[in-house]
């Protein structure tokens, strides 16, 4: 989101600059959550140690006070020498509490750059200022922003690779993605604020005498390559900005960012960096030793310095260690424990630094280790009649995290028929979907250990599960190891729900099932008889209407039945059998209901839905069909899915249609009728162009300085290929983000890419505000009759805001020449009204307004008579036009009044 500065100037404020002050080098703001509204906030700084300038206290810009406003100041609290560089590593803390949500850019901003910088023109001139963005949003909840764990200072050698990497750790998890900015400093000019990039500022590669240098960053690691310094030697700054997104309902959401700016020197050195081998990411399980062996290796034979660098050796309950030894190995062994578990990886940097007789350089290896949860342990499955239960230990975690993590945290079951044998490969979490197995069920809290599968389970099959633990931030373990169980035919199984007649009173269905060919007779002898139950939709057959007589054989008895008097024109019917011993309930066949065919017409189409719930498997339909001008049904196509869209039918007329069901019970030996063919309804509909036009896609320019925005909109018969016939577009406002739209202009054709001038004549004062455009399509008749447009859904939505001015002089002279006779604002924009009061050097007022042109003529509000010239002072409280509102800016100046005389009378 852009964040738009107000400027509300009554005063230029001016830095003097010190030759002396010519230290800074590097430097970022970091912050940390403490609670509620309140950050603790630490300046980083990295400065030349051998100037006269220091800095025991710095201001900061909290980023919730206006422009030219009193700033807080920070405290020095450690220094930390770089050895063998002219530099000095400061620290200052301080910490902050904030009224409510909001973006807050929080600044530093310091005198002077050191002197020298090869691409930042006369440097010593150029104020230093770093910036970090807080984002307070209930939506994302809390953030803190990253630790960038690695100094800001680097040394280079001519015409050597050179890199450099923060460290960046982020505490929450988020995903942390890396640029290269243009690096800040005080702009002097007043209408531009004090955080603007720096005026005339290069990248390094673009300050040098060789054309193929290169110099880039790694959008994901954060490693900063110059590949490779050349001439000229000397000092140069980069400005790296790292920027935390959070992951909320499938949309990433920037939280938060830290810009660091650190300084690079080039020497003319004879010296070759060293070589870290690399090593592939990799996960672990918690509770779970890794140990990875580093190996570096100096092509000059300079002796190495090998270190560790993340978040794994520092930020964290269990941390990891790193040996270093002198031949240019080192050892990294990480055991983490539950509390280490979340869904992003830790980075590591591995840092090998040469000692050379020249200028020490660097090579970096970066990797990402992911702490995975344990896998469940102990899963079992039993078969219960048509239902498995499932049961697993809690996961090895559930004691330690946090109750609103554990209750926040699922169990994942995921089911296959028949086994698969997978094995987890490393960092192959959860299951993937190349095995067959699919999600059937999720269970919440981690301290809940069972589930009862219900769902599309047939006798005589094998069942398989695997159980995955997804905790709160998404992080997912490995797969439980496979297990599985069988459902026998030890009752009724259904095999037909086939509509033998549509009428909305006396349709019919003929129902059928097979015996229980599993069942334990000697536990279950006869007599056995069976009991109907039936219910209107899919589910939940509860009304008896039939029972069969009594048989000794199990095969012999009734298994069919047609059920007539029915509404089987609108309404779908379920059924479900039960079996009897005597007086011994045996069980029930899963329930199964008819197919229901839904039309739903289009523009000389009609779409067919088939809705059914059977537990046996329908493996195609024959789809049959009988036009307006037919008197029998025939075949059309056969079709797999439950989906099917005719299409190239007339318009207002009606058509028809059924489909027949082919299935089975996948299970050899299974004692069932195949295939199993069962008839929907007969469904009739008349085609109609109810489709609407796919929405157009907006963009908007605002010209803020003059009072416009110009929305863009691309013409969707261009790229959709559903529909052609757009001809018109309204466009939709609202004028603050939590308001709703609603329709302000329609646009008549021509169906092309269009644009719209927004307050072009100046009739709405105000550009702020939430936009959308929605395509029509051309006249047509619908079912009633009546001519209709279809109208598109919204386009995106595109908010802007205002970019608010108010700017009074400090002098006038009421003498009644016709200049200057009257104390008015400057030309300003978004602004409702004021509370402008003026005051006499004693505090007495002496006029008021709300009028944002104030036309004070300098006399007193009471007595009518111009005040005496000299000074006074005044407040005002600007209402400025916002996107989120009328937004209240208040700022105070000095009135110079000169020359004053009563106005002229006539």
């Amino acid at each position: 989101m852009q964040l738009q500065k107000l400027i509300l100037l009554s005063f230029i404020l001016l830095l003097g600059f010190s030759a002396q002050a010519t230290h800074n080098r590097a430097g970022e703001i970091t912050y940390t959550h403490v609670q509620g509204f309140t950050y603790e906030f630490v300046i980083t700084t990295c400065t030349k140690t051998t100037v006269i300038a220091d800095r025991e206290w710095l201001k900061i810009n909290w980023g919730d006070v206006p422009f030219g406003s009193t700033l807080d100041s920070l405290q020095r609290e450690s220094i930390q020498s770089v050895p063998g560089q002219d530099a000095q590593i400061n620290q200052y803390r301080g910490t902050h509490t904030y009224s409510g949500p909001g973006e807050y850019l929080v600044q530093m901003a310091d005198p002077n750059r050191n002197e020298g910088v090869h691409n930042i023109p006369n440097s010593v001139e150029q104020e230093f200022c770093v910036q970090s963005l807080l984002i307070i949003n209930p939506q994302t909840g809390n953030n803190s922003s990253v630790q960038l764990l690695n100094p800001p200072k680097d040394e280079a050698c001519l015409n050597k690779l050179w890199e450099h990497n923060p460290g960046a750790y982020d505490p929450d998890g988020d995903l942390i993605t890396y640029s290269l900015v243009t690096p800040l400093g005080r702009d002097l000019e007043p209408l531009d604020g004090w955080n603007d990039p720096v005026v005339g500022y290069t990248f390094p590669d673009e300050e040098t005498d060789n054309p193929d240098d290169t110099f880039f960053i790694d959008p994901l690691t954060g490693t900063v390559t110059w590949d490779v310094p050349s001439w000229p030697v000397g000092e140069y700054n980069v400005a790296i900005l790292i920027e935390e997104w959070r992951e909320v309902d499938g949309n990433l959401i920037k939280v938060g960012h830290v810009i660091r700016d650190m300084q690079i020197v080039v020497q003319n050195c004879p010296n070759n960096p060293p070589i870290v081998e690399q090593l592939p990411d990799t996960c672990i399980e918690a509770y779970t030793v890794l140990t990875l062996n580093i190996e570096a290796n100096d092509p000059d034979g300079d002796l190495l310095f090998l270190e560790a660098i993340g978040g794994p050796l520092t930020q964290v309950e269990h941390p990891a260690n790193f040996t270093a030894f002198s031949n240019g190995t080192g050892t990294f062994n990480w055991t983490p424990e539950c509390e280490e578990i979340r869904a992003a990886p830790y980075q590591v940097l591995f840092k090998a630094t040469d000692n050379s007789s020249s200028v020490d350089l660097i090579d970096y290896m970066t990797m990402n280790i992911t702490v995975v949860a344990p896998a469940v342990e102990n899963p079992t499955a039993e078969p219960d009649g048509n239902s498995i239960i499932l049961n697993w230990d809690a996961q090895l975690c559930a004691d330690i995290l946090p109750d609103n993590e554990i209750d926040d945290a699922t169990y994942k079951i995921y089911r296959r028929q028949g086994s698969y044998g997978f094995e987890p490969g490393d960092c192959e979490l959860g299951v993937p979907e190349y095995t067959g197995y699919e999600l059937v069920g999720t269970v919440e809290g981690l301290e809940n250990t069972s589930y009862i599968d219900t769902d599309g389970l047939f006798f005589g099959g094998e069942f398989c599960y695997m159980i995955v633990t997804c905790l709160e931030d998404g992080a997912e373990s490995y797969a439980s190891e496979e297990f599985c169980a069988s459902i026998l035919k030890d009752r009724p199984v259904l095999t037909n729900v086939d509509v033998n007649a549509t009428d909305e009173a006396n349709g019919e269905i003929y129902i059928a099932w097979s015996p229980a060919a599993d069942l334990n007779t000697e536990n279950f002898p006869g007599p056995y008889y069976y009991e109907l139950f039936h219910a209107e939709g899919f589910s939940g057959a509860s009304e008896l209407i039939y029972t069969s007589d009594p048989n000794a054989d199990l095969f012999n008895g009734d298994t069919t039945f047609v059920h007539t008097g029915l509404n089987t024109l609108t309404t779908p019917h379920v059924y479900r059998v039960n079996l009897w011993s005597g007086d011994d309930f045996v069980g029930a066949a899963t329930e199964a209901s008819s197919i229901f065919l839904e039309l739903e017409p289009g523009d000389e189409q009609m779409t067919l839905l088939m809705n059914e719930l059977v537990p046996w498997v329908n493996t195609s339909y024959d789809v049959f069909r009988k036009l307006p001008d037919e008197t029998e049904f025939t075949f059309l196509i056969t079709i797999q899915d439950l989906l099917y869209t005719d299409e190239g039918i007339p318009n207002n007329e009606e058509t028809c249609y059924y489909v027949q069901a082919t299935g089975s019970y996948p299970i050899e030996g299974s004692e069932t009728i195949d295939p199993i063919l069962n008839d929907s309804q007969e469904a009739c509909a008349f085609a109609v162009d109810l489709t609407p036009p796919c929405p157009p896609e907006l963009t908007i320019d605002p010209i803020c300085e003059d009072e416009l925005a110009v929305l863009s909109f691309t013409n969707p018969n261009n790229a959709c290929e559903e529909t052609s016939d757009s001809e018109i577009y309204n466009i939709y406002y609202a004028p603050t983000g939590g308001e709703d739209l609603t329709l302000f202009a329609t646009l008549p054709g021509p169906a092309t890419d269009s644009t719209f001038v927004w307050n072009e004549a100046g009739e709405i004062g105000s550009i702020a505000g939430c936009y959308a455009v929605t395509a029509l399509d051309s006249l047509t008749l619908n079912l009633q009759g009546e001519l209709i447009r279809n109208e598109s859904e919204f386009s995106n939505v595109v908010c802007i805001d205002n970019c608010p001015y108010y700017f009074l002089p400090n002098v006038f002279s009421p003498n009644n020449d016709g200049v200057n006779d009257v104390f008015t604002a400057y030309p300003f924009r978004f602004v409702e009204d004021v509370e402008f009061r003026v005051f006499s050097r004693w505090g007495q007022l002496v006029y008021e307004t709300s009028d944002p042109n104030i036309n004070w003529d300098g006399t007193h509000f009471e007595t009518g008579e111009v005040v005496a010239d000299g000074t006074y002072f005044y407040t005002v409280k600007a209402n400025t036009i916002r996107l989120s509102g009328i937004v209240p800016e208040e700022f105070s100046g000095t009135i110079t009044l000169l020359d004053g005389k009563n106005p002229l009378t006539e």
